[in-house]
């Protein structure tokens, strides 16, 4: 089981704009063959899908579960190739892709990512890469887990839900998300009803090493993302899928980034078969 996101079709231009910036741009670039097949597997709006493809990339396929948005995307660009598709059960032939990217997806299966991996793996050519990435448990995350603080925002997003609403909030958990003590990832709890796991690097490298693959490079990347998550809004905003940080936020980052993995939002992997 995994999340389903809803996305705003009026955000296409603006999420295929934010890819000059992301930071997971240049490693897709290196190892992505212009001539494909090339697998978006969770593409979203599939930005990178255009993306690709504006730059020439000759045979470049989303994947995404969401009925409604591959619908969108059809409207939107029907020139791109996007289907409907579950990524933990892809409807690909055996080393069929000569490139897979799956950026912020496999987090949100119920039971881990186990099962999305392994089919990535599956549908890879042999030799060829993947660049995959996930929410991080960075050394900030680490010492707010330690103190509590998550599940103190849960229970407090909870309690405000159920004043607004008169009843108890959704879901099977307390805090109105999935109970992660009934998963395998118990150890960082779930982020309120959008299910969403962090790893920190040893532990999704261990994920990948039980799928198959093999480990090219990892990097931590985000950084600036994980200011606007960890300390908000007054240091950056958010707006059309940019970030926009203050002379405080640019000084915070600078200075956090010098320390690896201590501030990242995300974990870029670089994998083959």
């Amino acid at each position: 089981m995994s999340v389903v996101f809803k996305w705003k079709p009026s955000d296409f231009d603006d999420l295929v704009r934010s890819c000059d910036l992301d930071d997971a741009t240049p490693y897709i670039l290196k190892y992505m063959p212009r001539e494909g097949p090339v697998l978006e597997a969770g593409c979203g709006l599939a930005r990178f899908v255009k993306y690709l493809s504006d730059k020439g990339f000759q045979n470049v396929i989303g994947v995404e579960l969401s009925e409604e948005t591959v619908a969108a995307v059809k409207c939107r660009a029907p020139q791109l190739d996007v289907r409907y598709a579950d990524v933990s059960a892809l409807p690909l032939d055996d080393n069929s892709m000569a490139g897979v990217i799956s950026l912020g997806v496999v987090e949100h299966f119920f039971e881990g990512p186990g099962r999305p991996l392994r089919e990535m793996l599956r549908v890879l050519k042999p030799g060829c890469y993947a660049v995959i990435t996930v929410p991080c448990v960075n050394t900030i995350r680490k010492a707010k887990y330690g103190l509590g603080s998550y599940h103190l925002q849960h229970r407090l997003r909870a309690l405000g839900r159920r004043v607004l609403r008169g009843k108890r909030s959704a879901g099977p958990g307390r805090d109105g998300a999935p109970d992660s003590r009934r998963h395998k990832f118990r150890r960082w709890p779930v982020m309120g009803p959008f299910l969403e796991y962090r790893f920190t690097r040893k532990e999704f490298l261990a994920e990948l090493d039980r799928a198959g693959f093999s480990l090219v490079e990892s990097v931590p990347i985000c950084l600036m993302d994980g200011v606007y998550h960890e300390f908000g809004k007054a240091f950056v905003s958010f707006g059309n899928w940019k970030f926009y940080p203050n002379a405080f936020g640019r000084a915070v980052n600078r200075a956090l980034s010098a320390v690896p993995y201590f501030h990242n939002h995300m974990l870029l992997c670089v994998v083959t078969k």
